[in-house]
């Protein structure tokens, strides 16, 4: 990668970490708003720091489980609402999300032993695995993710709508990203010439 193109992904994806520090306020508020900052850090910081500084080397399983691992434990009510209590936790919780999506990125967009369709299969099985609390928030009776200093209301919004929301854009735009880049890799996989096997 040019070293411009270096340059710019790193900048972007240190922009979109000033943007979710911003968003910060209306995140002790809104649920929604919340879940903007995990998508972000996930599916654009992570990988414009990918693009720009490199990867670390780990290996493919242990990248993807740490990814799945971190997100799920987060989206779990008791754990984002605990987070939201005290400036260091909340740091915490999207610095863990940051730095477990890039090493996950990491894998799915750098060079090693994994062919493009490897890669292709390791990102959209992460994406169906981290479909399922989205879905929950979706399709749930009553409101289970509430933050602590909950203020839907503010946005005009309930506090179940505010949770529906946020699975939504947990379903419908981070699934653009994963799929979207998925989609890529194995279209990739499909043109690379394959050796010619003789009988």
């Amino acid at each position: 990668m040019p070293a411009l193109s270096r340059i710019a992904a790193t900048g972007g994806g240190l922009g979109v970490i000033a943007l979710v520090l911003v968003l910060n306020g209306a995140g002790q508020m809104l649920f929604a708003a919340h879940m903007a900052q995990h998508l972000l850090l996930i599916a654009l910081a992570a990988p414009l720091l990918v693009l720009g500084t490199g990867r670390i080397a780990v290996r493919p399983v242990f990248a993807w489980c740490l990814f799945v691992g971190v997100f799920l434990v987060w989206h779990w009510p008791a754990a984002f609402q605990w987070a939201a209590g005290s400036v260091a936790t909340q740091m915490l919780e999207l610095g863990s999300l940051l730095l477990a999506a890039f090493v996950f990125w990491g894998v799915a967009l750098g060079e090693g032993a994994l062919s493009d369709g490897a890669r292709a299969l390791y990102v959209m099985t992460a994406a169906v695995v981290t479909d399922l609390p989205g879905v929950v928030m979706v399709f749930s009776p009553r409101a289970l993710c509430v933050m602590p200093g909950e203020n839907a209301a503010r946005f005009g919004l309930t506090p179940l709508a505010d949770q529906q929301l946020a699975g939504l854009l947990m379903w419908v735009p981070a699934n653009l990203v994963f799929f979207g880049i998925a989609t890529f890799l194995f279209a990739r996989w499909i043109g690379e010439p394959k050796p010619l096997v003789i009988s």
